[in-house]
């Protein structure tokens, strides 16, 4: 029995060599920056903030050999929406403690 022409096991006969994705670990690391933000109150501006900047670069950096990186869309996707709710809880506890400033006790 001859072992020339066989592949070794979980490389794809033909020679094909599935394609490294180079925004991988970015989009990882912001959507664990997006998922961290949305569960971080105030502190959550910043994180949201870098998550949002990984995911943006890891995705242009898969999109630039032709994959698509989940991981960066979601990372995108929770940090924009954790950037918000952040802004929102902001002007939120600053009107009322304006409000409360002012008020006669």
């Amino acid at each position: 029995m001859s072992y020339e022409n066989q592949t070794p096991q979980g490389t794809p006969p033909g020679g094909y060599q599935p394609q490294d994705d180079p925004g991988k670990s970015l989009g990882i690391a912001g959507m664990v920056c997006g998922i961290a933000s949305l569960v971080i109150p105030y502190g959550g501006i910043a994180v949201a903030i870098v998550g949002l900047i990984l995911s943006v670069i890891a995705k242009k950096k898969s999109e630039e050999v032709g994959l698509k990186n989940g991981m960066a869309q979601a990372g995108m996707v929770c940090s924009i929406i954790a950037l918000a709710w952040s802004i929102v809880l902001v002007v939120i506890c600053t009107s009322c403690a304006a409000v409360a400033s002012v008020l006669p006790y």
